[in-house]
């Protein structure tokens, strides 16, 4: 309270959860990040992915006998599960994640449970729990603390707990830990996602430049230009800025990219171009 309060006096805002942060962007930006990144070609958008979580798999095998722990704390999370659909499965992850925080963490519990009956769940807790019968949380208390009944409990104690778990009035303590686990790594892919999008792709409306380390190709992601020939004699500047699009929202390493790209982008180019010039209209009627 007193921290808020003191954030309050000094005019500063309070820091925004991963997930408050993502439904601020979601707000704000889905229309136009949504058809970005629709438009983005594949190479594009594995790049985009890449970038935002550099160990995300490529593809999980659903046939895996003994999968590996991420693969069962987050199973959609594999570059060929979210871009699927030419990566609506990815706007439909982040949408959920953003409006529909309650019904997904509802769900991730059903999931967890299920491969905690299954003896399949990841589990961070390692000897925390070793010396007590049962360790619980109560989803009610604000706190969220953990509670935990010692080997003396009675079993008529033990068995109502366990009731209780059952109705999904508690929480196991090792579902809880895995489910903060769990949904600390799908936000951590979107919010990274969406701080790149606002701080490169926005920051290219607003202002109009933006270093090729930032934004990268387009079609392909690599930051650095492709120069013809005398690379030698190339300035610094020719091989680290990207060619802009008129549009000025689309960069590319070489004028072949922009050129295999342009049936991807055209639509959203000409569309920028209009509003812009519009703006352009307006402001000057004024």
């Amino acid at each position: 309270m007193g921290g808020e309060e003191t954030a309050t006096r000094n005019g500063a805002q309070p820091e925004l959860t991963p997930a408050e942060y993502l439904l601020r962007f979601w707000d704000a930006n889905a229309s136009t990040f949504m058809r970005w990144f629709l438009a983005l070609p594949y190479a594009g958008q594995v790049s985009l992915l890449r970038n935002a979580c550099p160990d995300i798999a490529v593809e999980f095998d659903a046939a895996e006998r003994n999968p590996q722990a991420s693969q069962l704390l987050t199973p959609e999370l594999s570059l060929k599960a979210l871009l699927e659909e030419n990566g609506k499965v990815f706007l439909r992850l982040m949408n959920a994640r953003a409006r529909r925080a309650e019904d997904c963490t509802r769900h991730d519990l059903i999931y967890l449970s299920a491969l905690r009956a299954e003896g399949k769940m990841p589990v961070f807790s390692g000897d925390t729990f070793k010396h007590v019968s049962l360790a619980f949380i109560d989803p009610a208390d604000p706190e969220q603390n953990v509670q935990s009944l010692l080997p003396s409990a009675s079993k008529a104690v033990l068995e109502e707990k366990r009731a209780l778990i059952a109705a999904g009035k508690l929480i196991e303590a090792d579902v809880w830990l895995s489910l903060q686990m769990r949904q600390q790594v799908i936000l951590t892919l979107l919010t990274n996602v969406a701080h790149t999008f606002e701080t490169m792709f926005l920051k290219q409306i607003m202002m109009g430049e933006v270093t090729a380390g930032e934004i990268g190709c387009r079609f392909c992601g690599t930051s650095t230009r492709k120069v013809d020939g005398e690379a030698e004699a190339a300035t610094e500047s020719a091989k680290t800025t990207l060619l802009r699009c008129a549009c000025e929202a689309a960069y590319y390493c070489c004028k072949e990219h922009q050129v295999e790209d342009w049936k991807n982008h055209k639509t959203s180019c000409k569309k920028i171009r209009q509003e812009r010039d519009q703006t352009a209209v307006e402001t000057s009627s004024e």
